[in-house]
């Protein structure tokens, strides 16, 4: 199994594992299921508490030769400080004590029932990190808002309304990261005990049942506008080797230096890459992630499912 690097020693299942917390550890995995950025993007604190204020570096100092008795002048870089704000997520769950009661275990059959919730708040979570919109006061900018214009994306060439896009990103605590609130002992992630509750069935019927409540408190940073890259326009009927040319033609654009560097799109792109998978002399193959999960590699990028990708989106002008 490969070594943890240190960008997948900061993803937020590793924090919360480390941290011994075993039940943001078992939501973070739940919702991993569903969103995939979970077990590559790392997790840091925010800074402001929720909201994270970073500078991105728009001119960078170049450095001078120099010879003896000869000095060398002083260069301003110049940034601009970028603010990203955290999205609050909730959800209740409710089971009917009679059945927990005779269950065996109480504590785990109240998980076992919140699996689907739980699953469902990481679909919600993977669609706000792609099609979020910060002009909503209860979501922050994903990025497809953030690279949605011709001149902030990789033109793949369709020209009708079914196209999807792919991201692929280079990401470390420079590059591309998820937020936390400043403080959070658990990732932002929390499963509270509302104990027992009367709770209301479809019907207006009453039954009692044990309540939990279930948060994520995230966000994501781009401190490097460089670090994602969007193809967009991709249309349906690309073929698996046009496509392999375009993200490697990107991949080779990302920024130098990253540990992890990561690919997200929707099942059906993924189809056409594990096709392209079977040619032995193409960059494209199978092996296992560093937790041990198959994973499809496009030379040193892993390439991750995304499910809340859409086939229609429209054409990026």
């Amino acid at each position: 199994m490969p070594t943890l690097n240190m960008t997948d020693q900061m993803t937020a299942l590793e924090i919360v594992r480390r941290a011994n917390a075993p039940d943001p550890f078992k939501i973070i995995e739940l919702m991993g299921l569903t969103n995939e950025m979970l077990l590559d993007i790392p997790a840091y604190e925010a800074n402001n508490g929720i909201r994270n204020i970073s500078l991105q570096r728009t001119i960078k100092g170049a450095g001078k030769h120099r010879i003896y008795n000869q000095g060398v002048g002083k260069v301003a870089t110049q940034t601009k400080p970028v603010e990203d704000r955290i999205a609050m997520m909730g959800e209740y769950s409710d089971v009917d004590a009679r059945m927990l009661a005779h269950s065996g275990n109480i504590k785990a059959a109240r998980m076992s029932e919140a699996v689907a919730i739980i699953k469902g708040m990481g679909l919600t979570q993977a669609q706000t990190l792609i099609y979020g919109d910060g002009r909503k006061a209860e979501e922050f900018d994903g990025l497809m808002r953030r690279y949605n214009r011709l001149a902030d994306v990789v033109n793949a060439g369709g020209t009708v309304s079914n196209l999807t896009s792919i991201y692929i990103c280079a990401v470390g605590p420079d590059l591309f990261h998820l937020i936390y609130p400043k403080g959070s002992t658990s990732v932002g992630v929390s499963r509270e005990d509302r104990g027992l509750i009367d709770a209301v069935d479809g019907e207006g019927g009453e039954y009692p049942a044990y309540r939990d409540y279930f948060s994520a408190e995230y966000g994501l940073t781009i401190k490097e506008p460089a670090a994602v890259k969007r193809i967009a326009n991709i249309p349906a009927n690309i073929s698996g080797d046009a496509l392999v040319d375009i993200i490697l033609e990107t991949r080779h654009r990302l920024p130098q230096g990253a540990t992890t560097y990561v690919m997200y799109s929707n099942i059906d792109i993924l189809i056409k890459l594990d096709k392209a998978a079977r040619d032995k002399a193409n960059v494209v193959h199978n092996t296992t992630d560093p937790w041990g999960k198959p994973v499809t590699m496009v030379r040193d990028m892993r390439c991750r499912r995304m499910d809340v990708i859409l086939n229609t989106e429209s054409q990026v002008v």
